[in-house]
């Protein structure tokens, strides 16, 4: 059977909310839809409750992973399931607007679009009480909307197809890096063999950066109606530790590798180096800066030398090469300058709470 749209839910113990995730899709206003929930080996039963719940609908197919291999892996389970047109992910703790899939279907057809990206997330806000409601899509919860990037588009766009302009769009992040609120034709990311790189942070940037500049039809549809749920727990705003170092560590030698690959398959790159050495760059500096920079400002050079833990993941990427690499990685990090920490910011509930309150006593004066 073929879709109009395949939702793809990435899930890893999500049991408390993974219910919100999929009623908000099964909710569409666009009928003709498929959800496919990847479970990457959760141990809270996430499983069994998605089976017991949804196993008798049609429209929801259940893929257990084979082992934990994270988001970007799971997507691409998704990907290679899909029966729908278009492909959308929406990840196990956000939600999404009824009408989302119908207003991204109407312009993907309208324009014969590869990618529809919307411009703007939705956030929940929290009641007069300071609760941040548990399920967002709901009659009685009000909205705060955030445009992403630093231009507001405020008509539908096809972009350009010159990918100076995309590179542009790109760098000054006007095309904003996230998978979440885009919706892709299944056809072209299959014909052009887009998937994600299979790492923990970062993996969305890359598949993204590959769709813009494969793409023919990118269109930009203002507004949006993906809604984030503001939370401490994700996998991107979680505890700082060695172990979260090694991770982006381990994502950024993977970024490395992918990037390159993407990088040699459009001319464009190849006939502009200067722009291939600065979107790398941009990568994994922005590993280096989200993931790796606030852990280590946090955790300090000696509580990471003492868990060993970089140094075994040293050995074991650089062999003889480690002492040399591992001196280089404590000598940056004690002269770099401190940077904000705007990934774990994006999760402060409490943060977030005093932002709505803000609101509120604007709206009253």
């Amino acid at each position: 059977m073929s879709y109009d749209v395949s939702a793809v839910v990435p899930m890893y113990n999500a049991k408390e909310l993974v219910k919100f995730t999929v009623d908000s899709i099964l909710n569409q206003s666009l009928a003709n839809i498929e959800v496919l929930i990847v479970d990457d080996c959760s141990t809270d039963n996430s499983l069994e409750f998605c089976r017991e719940t949804y196993g008798h609908d049609s429209r929801v197919k259940i893929i257990q992973q084979p082992k934990n291999m994270g988001p970007g892996a799971a997507r691409n389970a998704g990907i290679k399931n899909a029966m729908g047109k278009y492909i959308v992910f929406v990840d196990s703790d956000d939600e999404i607007l009824p009408d989302m899939f119908s207003k991204m279907f109407d312009t993907a057809e309208k324009y014969s679009a590869d990618i529809i990206h919307s411009t703007q997330f939705v956030y929940a806000l929290p009641d007069e009480d300071g609760n941040i409601p548990l399920q967002l899509v709901d009659d009685s919860v009000q909205y705060f909307r955030s445009t992403i990037g630093g231009d507001s588009y405020s008509e539908i766009t096809p972009l350009s197809y010159d990918m100076a302009e995309r590179f542009d769009g790109w760098k000054n992040r006007r095309i904003n890096w996230s998978v979440c609120g885009k919706m892709f034709r299944r056809d072209f990311l299959l014909g052009n063999n887009i998937f994600f790189p299979e790492m923990k942070y970062a993996e969305d940037m890359i598949f993204c950066f590959a769709c813009l500049f494969k793409s023919k039809n990118y269109v930009v549809l203002p507004g949006g109606s993906y809604v984030l749920r503001i939370t401490g727990s994700s996998l991107s705003r979680g505890k700082k530790s060695s172990a979260r170092i090694v991770t982006a560590l381990n994502s950024q030698l993977r970024a490395v590798s992918s990037m390159r690959k993407i990088l040699d398959e459009i001319p464009f790159f190849a006939q502009n180096p200067e722009k291939c050495i600065y979107a790398l760059d941009k990568v994994i500096d922005d590993i280096e800066r989200g993931y790796i920079r606030p852990a280590y400002q946090e955790l300090g050079e000696e509580a990471i030398r003492s868990d060993n833990l970089v140094h075994k993941f040293m050995r074991e990427e650089f062999a003889e090469k480690a002492p040399y690499v591992e001196f280089l990685f404590y000598e940056l990090h004690r002269i770099y300058e401190p940077v904000i920490d705007y990934i774990g910011q994006s999760g402060d509930t409490e943060g977030f709470k005093e932002f709505a309150k803000s609101l509120r006593e604007k709206e009253k004066k």
